[in-house]
């Protein structure tokens, strides 16, 4: 086969090779993946690109380097160093929890649930690099958003985004959960979102190299055997923080609804089902406090 020259070729080429690949997510769409590398080396939308115009030799190199870096399992937003997410572009970088557009469901459940009310707190515990406190902050101005994690490195990408983003409602600080919030929030939070980490310590392995090769192990799991630990101990301590009425909502696998729920219910909240996406890539469950 002769080398790939042309954009068209060169696309062909890296759907061809991310699609061949065991490292990455099935679900993925490659031939977007290969046309935001491209769009990437060749700083042009791929919209304005001539599929017969020839990239220059050190472009096709790098361009190709990308794909086999990406289908060797490396995230696409680290090739890259950002990733649209609700409107919003944010900066990534190595180190911490990616930002998953699944994780888009819970903003807009989110701001559902709490638009109507006039300064609503918002509390996005292990936050990571912030992006779901980080687009309720841009869609609801008049929020308080707190966003709490025990990732310093996670902490910091999320804090640069803001402020790049000027979006200056959001507070982030290192945390175990809700342990450094004001005390003055007690009992006064509108909402607790939370993409929490939840695969058993078994089955890290079994995740694609995408993951387990690229994200610090205490961002994918707990270390309970369950893998339900911390889900445990944010539904346990939410009540204590939540206003009569305030809203808790969990991203979680399909697989876990039904034991989230019962944790959710044992711990007094109002089951109100959860939510999914087009796809069935996120899980949302949706409980709260009774008024």
């Amino acid at each position: 086969m002769s080398e790939p020259r042309a954009t068209s070729e060169l696309l062909d080429a890296g759907e061809r090779v991310l699609s061949d690949s065991s490292h990455i997510f099935e679900d993925h769409d490659n031939r977007m993946e290969a046309e935001g590398l491209l769009e990437f080396v060749l700083e042009a939308d791929i919209d304005d690109l001539d599929p017969d115009e020839i990239p220059s030799r050190r472009e096709r190199e790098r361009y190709l380097s990308l794909v086999a870096r990406r289908a060797a399992g490396e995230p696409f937003p680290i090739l890259v160093g950002s990733i649209e997410f609700y409107g919003l572009t944010l900066e990534v970088k190595p180190g911490s929890f990616v930002p998953r557009p699944s994780s888009e469901l819970t903003v807009s459940r989110a701001v559902k649930r709490i638009k109507k009310r006039k300064r609503p707190v918002v509390v996005d515990v292990c936050t990571g690099a912030g992006p779901i406190a980080l687009a309720i902050a841009d869609e609801l101005p008049r929020a308080e958003v707190w966003g709490t994690d025990i990732d310093a490195d996670g902490l910091a990408q999320a804090r640069r985004n803001a402020k790049l983003l000027e979006i200056d409602n959001t507070t982030f600080r290192k945390s175990d959960m809700y342990g450094s919030l004001p005390k003055r929030l007690k009992g006064k939070v509108d909402l607790i979102t939370g993409h929490i980490p939840y695969v058993p310590p078994g089955e890290v392995d079994d995740l694609p190299a995408e993951v387990k090769d690229h994200e610090p192990l205490f961002t994918l799991s707990g270390l309970s055997k369950d893998g339900l630990g911390l889900i445990r101990t944010a539904v346990q301590q939410a009540p204590g923080w939540l206003a009569p009425g305030g809203w808790m909502l969990l991203e979680i696998s399909e697989d876990l609804v039904p034991k989230v729920r019962k944790l959710c219910s044992k711990a007094g909240f109002e089951d109100h089902g959860y939510a999914s996406d087009e796809d069935d890539l996120s899980v949302v469950v949706e409980s709260r406090r009774p008024v």
